[in-house]
């Protein structure tokens, strides 16, 4: 049964890519056409997975949502010119607006994941609350500097400097936030003296 469970687990998370994927190789290949409306189509598929089992729609899944509607929307219906320069502009613009957005609204986007492994009765507790916080704008500046980058690969153009700065250097930087996710809720609930069963670890 855990074993099914992990699988699953899996099949979900490879779907939540699958939109990326696909819109990294398509639009690499000058397709955006189908790189927005196909990324689109799988977005909506993972949505009604998710929807289907029971499980909570996250706010990184409306942000990857909205930017694919947008990209539909600018390369299907108007079939936009400038939105291929300004793709990677509008992507952290997405999750990094959504992600401020959860903060200001006091409702940090991380504790929507760590509640999936903490009891109830820890939800409401200040450490709990104040780490969230805390991770939330860890990815709120990671997705801001992803901004900067995109826009400095806009302005310096070239057949390097903008996959460099678009691409290579944000996807550096989001692999740094989930190792930051692996590795900070234990240090800092250490350092707090905060326990909870090891089994019920906050996780983002």
């Amino acid at each position: 049964m855990a074993e099914q469970k992990k699988s699953s687990g899996r099949a979900i998370g490879v779907m939540a890519f699958a939109p990326w994927i696909l819109y990294g190789f398509a639009s690499g290949f000058n397709h955006w056409r189908i790189a927005s409306g196909g990324g689109l189509i799988l977005v909506f598929a993972y949505l009604a997975v998710m929807i289907r089992r029971g499980i909570s729609i996250k706010l990184p899944d409306w942000s990857t949502l909205s930017f694919f509607v947008i990209a539909s929307v600018m390369m299907i219906g108007l079939r936009s010119t400038t939105f291929t320069v300004y793709s990677a502009v509008v992507v952290w613009a997405c999750f990094a607006g959504a992600a401020w957005g959860s903060v200001v609204l006091g409702h940090p986007f991380t504790a929507a994941y760590a509640r999936e492994n903490t009891p109830p009765e820890f939800w409401e507790h200040p450490v709990f609350n104040r780490l969230n916080l805390l991770m939330t704008l860890v990815w709120c500046g990671l997705m801001t500097v992803n901004i900067g980058f995109a826009v400095i690969g806009v302005i310096v153009g070239g057949n390097l400097a903008k996959p460099l700065l678009s691409y290579a250097l944000p996807m550096a930087l989001l692999v740094s936030g989930f190792v930051f996710n692996g590795r900070f809720p234990a240090r800092y609930l250490a350092r707090s003296g905060f326990q909870i069963p090891a089994a019920s670890t906050p996780a983002a």
